[in-house]
């Protein structure tokens, strides 16, 4: 994945803007739970980030590096966890029920004595224009 390292003023604001954005928003939460420091500390990021997007949107390239760089090596840890949560919290359960009633999607039932399963009608014709 390659990350840009030079940003046009439009990307640079969008950048800014939004991640100072959030930094204001988990600051206010962060007063709200009653801390002290750290919701200082990210509304003064939330203010340089807002300045910097206002006065120099160009030149946020380094940040914008190095933020998408620490979310995509982030990634790399919560994607895997998220996943195998999904799977073992939603997928197995799944299988387990349709298993204790008898339930399989992939087994033909035999009908009439047979397990030859019709051919929708039509012929080689509806094969020319599939899609």
């Amino acid at each position: 994945m390659e990350i840009p390292t030079r940003l046009t003023a439009q990307e640079g604001r969008k950048f800014a803007f939004t991640v100072g954005a959030a930094f204001a928003v988990f600051g206010a939460i962060s007063a709200w739970r009653g801390h002290q420091i750290p919701p200082r500390v990210l509304w003064v990021l939330a203010v340089a980030l807002g300045l910097a997007g206002l006065l120099v949107p160009g030149k946020l390239g380094g940040v914008y590096s190095a933020w998408m760089g620490m979310a995509h090596r982030m990634s790399k840890v919560t994607t895997p966890i998220a996943m195998g949560a999904i799977y073992f919290l939603v997928m197995v359960p799944t299988g387990v029920l349709m298993r204790l009633f008898g339930h399989n999607p992939l087994r033909v039932r035999e009908q009439g004595g047979s397990f030859w399963v019709a051919p929708l009608k039509g012929g080689r014709s509806d094969l020319d224009n599939q899609f």
